[in-house]
């Protein structure tokens, strides 16, 4: 079974805590939870339950393309992003794929569900984890796929347009496809490359609404591409994998302006002050993230991020233990960026383990 953040239920189980008292900084979700229209629209909506949800998300499709600036026939709606990551293989049948680590697991997994010939790129620490396209460009002539997370997750590294035009440029040159996961975009600088499904032709956007407007049960994403490539992956998809609520808050969560303006500015202040506090900490040392979670490395010797993790979890404090991502080993921790309050108190009992 794959490594995920966010098991609260079982923390709690392990360690005889309250869930609710659980805080939460290995899931990657808006610290501010959802758009405050949400709570009432589910009232309001309940009844539609009684009925199957739209298939084709129609009027969520609507929005979605009017959001990203292509064609209704450009995008597909999901149960999340990772139903389309698995959509993606199971549709286009590659036979090798080059996925640059570390990285979301999912990408592997997906395609070793099919058989694909696997082949990865490890980041390096001593280029703070930044992709070189002169070392991925000459990997294309051996793949039928590239995956690439932007910004990365764990490590939060944005990769600017200018680095990933000539991938992109070198990749359909040898007829390759792109997948570009955009999941955590939103909480960065806007770099996003969705106005490009409409000219090339083997890019695939992922993008998912679970992180940035606090929504992860109702898994919803939604994935980009060329209209030809969208027809292909449908054929592919079960019906109604979106449920009613899900399409209703979808649409919802795009409406409210005011909700993603005050999202950003509050990870444009809270950010710097979580990677400021977290390098004051002797024996742990943080890299510079674009996004909405830091990745640091524990430098204090004879302790691993297993024996950080079950440190913090006793105290009802969750982080992600990395050790999942490959290419990382057992010296990385990653956490979410939330509110004062709650950073401060992951930094002092951080602090009392890696320090004492």
């Amino acid at each position: 079974m794959q490594v995920h953040g966010g098991n609260v239920r079982e923390i709690a189980r392990t360690y005889r805590l309250d869930e609710a008292g659980v805080l939460d900084f290995s899931s990657n979700c808006n610290p501010l939870g959802f758009p405050p229209g949400i709570r009432s629209l589910f009232q309001r909506e309940a009844a539609t339950i009684l009925h199957y949800p739209d298939t084709l998300c129609t009027e969520l499709l609507r929005e979605l393309a009017q959001e990203s600036g292509v064609g209704e026939k450009n995008i597909i709606a999901g149960n999340g992003s990772t139903e389309l990551i698995y959509l993606i293989p199971r549709a286009l049948k590659p036979r090798a794929a080059l996925i640059i680590n570390p990285t979301f697991g999912e990408y592997e997994r997906s395609l070793s569900s099919m058989g694909c010939d696997i082949e990865c790129i490890h980041l390096k620490e001593r280029s703070h984890f930044r992709i070189k396209t002169d070392e991925v460009i000459p990997l294309l002539s051996r793949v039928d796929i590239l995956y690439l997370c932007n910004p990365g997750n764990p490590t939060g590294v944005l990769t600017g347009r200018d680095e990933i035009y000539p991938l992109l440029q070198a990749a359909e040159k040898r007829g390759v496809v792109v997948v570009l996961d955009e999941a955590f975009m939103e909480f960065s600088d806007n770099h996003s490359l969705a106005h490009e499904v409409t000219h090339r032709k083997g890019l695939i956007i992922l993008r998912s609404m679970t992180k940035f407007f606090g929504i992860p049960g109702l898994r919803l994403g939604y994935l980009l591409a060329p209209a030809g490539m969208i027809a292909a992956i449908n054929r592919h998809k079960e019906p109604w994998s979106v449920n009613t609520l899900a399409q209703k808050a979808g649409i919802r969560c795009l409406a409210d302006k005011p909700f993603r303006v005050k999202t950003k500015r509050f990870i444009e202040r809270e950010r710097p002050y979580l990677f400021s506090q977290l390098a004051a900490i002797e024996g742990l040392h943080p890299y510079a993230s674009a996004t909405n979670f830091i990745l640091s490395k524990i430098t204090k010797k004879g302790l691993t991020s297993a024996q950080l993790y079950q440190a913090l979890a006793k105290k009802g404090i969750l982080v992600r233990d990395c050790r999942s991502f490959r290419g990382l080993g057992s010296k990385f921790i990653r956490v979410a960026v939330k509110k004062r309050k709650h950073n401060d108190l992951l930094v002092s009992e951080t602090r009392k383990i890696v320090e004492r």
